[in-house]
């Protein structure tokens, strides 16, 4: 047991970083990416508790399970989207501390990135996948073309075409 946990943790800090971009730029909603990303190391955990012997390639190993990961997750949601309307979603706790709270400032602040969120939720899946890995993943221009297999430049001008929109829409700011 203990073996396994370390083994697990070993595989895991060897490979989380490329896992998730592997899971980003493969999924089909960004909403959906931590939630793949949780389930495949559950999965790898799962999975090393059944082996006798650790994996020849770590990499190839996980990457192996998100595949089916994904798989398994968008399989099962298309067949419960075609039976269920799913139900409203509820807007997440906004909490702030009371030294710091400024409800001006707070409400322009949480209108204008919900404006920007939404207009982003237009934008095709690809132009969504490079904003969510660039400002939330801190992920470079060209590891974001590497990991969605397409040219740094279409990447530019996704990332910059979107940015000149939102700039155009809302301001400098």
């Amino acid at each position: 047991m203990k073996e396994n946990k370390r083994l697990f943790e070993e595989i895991y800090n060897q490979t989380k970083e490329n896992t998730y971009r592997y899971i980003a730029a493969k999924c089909y909603n960004i909403d959906d990416i931590d939630d793949l990303y949780q389930n495949t190391y559950i999965n790898v955990y799962n999975a090393l508790e059944k082996r006798d012997d650790p994996p020849e390639n770590a990499e190839a190993f996980v990457i192996l399970i998100a595949k089916r990961e994904l798989f398994k997750y968008y399989g099962l949601i298309k067949r419960l989207s075609s039976r269920f309307v799913s139900p409203p979603q509820a807007e997440d706790d906004f909490k702030e501390d009371a030294d710091t709270f400024d409800l001006e400032d707070t409400v322009v602040s949480k209108a204008l990135l919900e404006e920007v969120n939404a207009l982003l939720q237009k934008k095709d899946l690809t132009t969504q996948k490079i904003f969510f890995l660039h400002y939330y993943k801190g992920c470079t221009l060209s590891e974001i073309a590497g990991s969605l297999e397409i040219s740094e430049s279409s990447v530019k001008r996704r990332l910059y075409g979107a940015l000149s929109q939102i700039r155009r829409l809302y301001g400098k700011e």
